[in-house]
């Protein structure tokens, strides 16, 4: 966050178009109470890049690595074969948020 208010700009940065075909990219995000990257931010984020998969994970906070062997089977996938799970694809967490 600081960097934020650096007096600086990047006058090379792609600006967009953001919906140009790539390589599938995998996204992650928590369906709830992230206040960091919102649900409804990757959901937008999914539909606004050409070829994006959203994996959602049932559970509240930020972060999804670590939380899910769904996820993180789904994370040694994409990045072992480029391998994305179907549209709509949601994990559980492994654990209860007091367990």
């Amino acid at each position: 966050m600081p960097c934020a208010t650096w007096d600086v700009s990047d006058t090379g940065r792609y600006t967009g178009p953001w919906n140009r075909p790539t390589a599938p990219i995998l996204l992650l995000a928590n369906r709830q109470g992230d206040l960091e990257t919102p649900y409804a931010g990757a959901q937008r984020t999914e539909r606004l890049l050409g070829n994006a998969r959203l994996l959602s994970l049932d559970a509240y906070g930020h972060g999804s690595r670590g939380k899910s062997a769904c996820v993180d089977a789904w994370l040694d996938r994409y990045f072992g074969t480029g391998a994305v799970p179907a549209p709509g694809t949601v994990c559980v967490p492994d654990r209860g948020p007091f367990d």
